[in-house]
């Protein structure tokens, strides 16, 4: 069910970035609509763009790095419990939210994008569901590779 709803989850986000619309949780579409929209991103793994990184706009290369502040923030606070966890968390599921809903990225670049967020979008919802702090440190350790991984595929 949880894998149902990761997907669906994602789906919903995919549109909502492709449409640049404010993504809607509640509001899924059609699955078989996202694949026709991105088949090239779904299961590939990121790669260079023949070599070279592939290129962004200012607005997403701005909201990756509002994600990496956040994850800075988190790593030089003293407060390492749940709770704190669970803020940083939404902090980052906002900054996610963020992007998406500010995407104007199309053809490759966008698609390439993607194969880098879809990832971090499960690796955020996996967080959320962390029942203890040393889930969720482990599960943001993973976010953290995740999101230093931009800066080897991407530039302005």
């Amino acid at each position: 069910m949880k894998k149902l709803l990761t997907l669906l989850w994602l789906t919903g986000t995919i549109l909502a970035c492709n449409n640049h619309q404010p993504a809607n949780h509640k509001n899924f579409n059609n699955i078989s609509e996202t694949d026709e929209q991105h088949p090239e991103a779904a299961g590939e793994k990121l790669e260079l763009n023949n070599g070279t990184k592939w290129k962004v706009d200012s607005a997403t290369n701005d909201n990756v790095n509002s994600l990496k502040l956040i994850l800075t923030k988190f790593d030089n606070g003293s407060d390492k419990s749940l709770s704190a966890y669970n803020k940083t968390q939404s902090d980052l599921q906002q900054g996610i939210d963020k992007m998406i809903n500010e995407c104007k990225m199309k053809g490759a670049n966008h698609l390439a994008l993607h194969k880098w967020l879809e990832p971090l979008i499960a690796q955020v919802t996996k967080f959320k569901q962390a029942p203890t702090a040393p889930d969720a440190a482990e599960a943001l350790n993973a976010i953290q590779s995740q999101v230093n991984l931009y800066s080897q595929y991407f530039n302005l």
